[in-house]
């Protein structure tokens, strides 16, 4: 029945991730433990060095990673091999629940992965498959966290809030193979489609806000470059340097008059960081064609760390404009940042402008997130946000960690309100791990994404990577399809 039902869960909802159990994939285990990270720290399934016990530890690293060996004849049932090759084994005698090691794979080493309907994100109940017979075969955790010693594992006699686990994909020996969307670099990518020049067109961060297009959007479309958006003439003062971070843009329609509008956050050499500025044009979506500046950049609250990463979101719903942006908290030492929220109004008399409407408040901070590291020492950073609405529910994505290294990754929460409370998706939508490789280079920090739908209302997300080592720090587009589970929890479709 439990067969059944994980392969039903899968074909109504899933193409691939490596989020579904996988043969050949190697993961870390997470107990879905009640407390938060890093309140509860011990919640990683782990060996030690002899590798002859398994338990709770506070951190994800090669003593936690467990490769997936799938047990003949089955879709759903495993053998957790570590990385000292030994496989994860419980006793055949039914009066025991002991969990250790094994060198080698058998009945009492294979489990079977079955979805817990939580309601979190992908995550699991994990029977010892050779106990059929036994009232103890859920793998489980004690309910209180342990803070200064490994946590315990054992056999349960029911599948609950304590035998619930998540899998983190460390890696493949058969990588996925991501299409290489432009050979010119593009951090920071926002994508769209244009109903002036009928393309989905590409923005990156650069001085002139360099610009390409494509007349199609999936996985293996291609990238042509246009120039630069920005036109060079009347450049006010607060705007008047090249260093422009993370530019998006917006159609907007007043008076019959359609305007496309960027935002992005520029250095403002006399306050020495960041802030949000705009741009418009008032003729089409090509190179050169923003022209019409904003007298100065917006005032949201003047944060002393700056103000970065500006996305606007039109909610249908509510036929209104959010302003959403992250406070670049970590830039004055901040151990967590923030992400904040305002409604604001476009208006044209003759000339667009852009007005702030009541107070900006906090809709999401970087907190609980054990995989969310900082440039400072033990915080967490989030960034990059962008909102889409579906299937009853407001997708706050954001990237992770710190850019062009390892710990780079995409984040997802949702709520039913724009402006939160919003709830964290518990795994990354994309990570290290998760991604492969491209023209024979692994991608290293996924991250920093946007959203667009197809001619056909598919959704698909544009991210960037860099190549090779951490210390490259050159990245490109990559395209991938987005797509959502049964429970409402979006995920990367390889």
């Amino acid at each position: 029945m439990k067969t059944v039902i994980l392969l039903l869960f899968l074909g109504f909802c899933l193409a691939f991730t490596p989020y579904t159990p996988t043969a050949g994939w190697t993961y870390y285990i997470e107990a879905s433990r009640a407390l938060t990270w890093p309140s509860c720290p011990y919640r990683f399934l782990s060996f030690p060095s002899t590798c002859d016990a398994i338990n709770l530890w506070s951190g994800a690293g090669i003593n936690q990673q467990f490769t997936f060996v799938q047990v003949p004849g089955t879709t759903d049932t495993f053998y957790l091999k570590t990385s000292c090759g030994r496989y994860v084994s419980y006793p055949g005698d039914c009066s025991q629940d002991k969990i250790d090691t094994w060198p080698e794979a058998g009945v009492n080493q294979a489990f079977r992965f079955s979805p817990s309907n939580s309601g979190g994100a992908f995550e699991y109940f994990i029977e010892a498959l050779g106990r059929q017979n036994c009232p103890l075969k859920w793998l489980s955790f004690p309910v209180p966290c342990t803070t200064n010693q490994p946590d315990l594992v054992d056999l349960w006699s029911a599948a609950g809030q304590e035998q619930t686990f998540r899998i983190h994909p460390v890696g493949s020996g058969s990588p996925v193979v991501h299409h290489w969307n432009d050979d010119r670099p593009c951090a920071d990518p926002f994508a769209w489609y244009s109903n002036s020049t009928k393309n989905f067109e590409l923005l990156c961060t650069s001085g002139s806000l360099e610009l390409s297009y494509s007349t199609d959007m999936n996985p293996g479309i291609n990238f042509n470059y246009l120039g630069g958006a920005l036109s060079p003439n009347n450049v006010p003062g607060w705007a008047n340097n090249g260093n422009r971070w993370a530019p998006e843009n917006i159609e907007v329609s007043i008076g019959g008059t359609d305007y496309n509008v960027i935002f992005w956050a520029q250095f403002i050499s006399a306050e020495n960081t960041h802030r949000i500025g705009w741009v418009s044009s008032s003729t089409t979506s090509l190179p050169g064609k923003w022209d019409h500046y904003a007298p100065n950049h917006l005032f949201v609250g003047q944060a002393s760390g700056g103000d970065i990463d500006a996305h606007v979101f039109f909610d249908r719903a509510s036929n209104s404009h959010y302003l959403i942006w992250k406070t670049d908290d970590n830039n004055v030492g901040m151990k967590y940042t923030r992400i904040w929220g305002v409604k604001i109004a476009f208006s044209a008399n003759p000339n667009l402008s852009v007005s702030v409407v009541g107070n900006p408040v906090v809709i999401l901070d970087s907190n609980g997130l054990w995989w969310s590291e900082s440039w400072i020492s033990g915080g967490s950073l989030i960034e990059g946000p962008e909102i889409i609405s579906y299937g009853g529910y407001y997708y706050l994505f954001f990237a992770s960690g710190r850019y062009c290294e390892s710990s780079y990754m995409e984040g997802a929460a949702r709520s039913r309100n724009v402006l939160g409370p919003y709830e964290k998706m518990s795994v990354p939508l994309l990570s290290t791990g998760i991604v492969g490789v491209s023209n024979g280079k692994k991608l290293i920090g996924p991250g920093h994404a946007s959203y667009v739908q197809d001619q056909k209302g598919n959704w698909n997300m544009v991210w960037h990577a860099s190549t090779g080592a951490d210390s490259a720090c050159q990245r490109y587009p990559f395209v991938s399809n987005l797509k959502f589970t049964s429970n409402g929890w979006p995920y990367a479709d390889f």
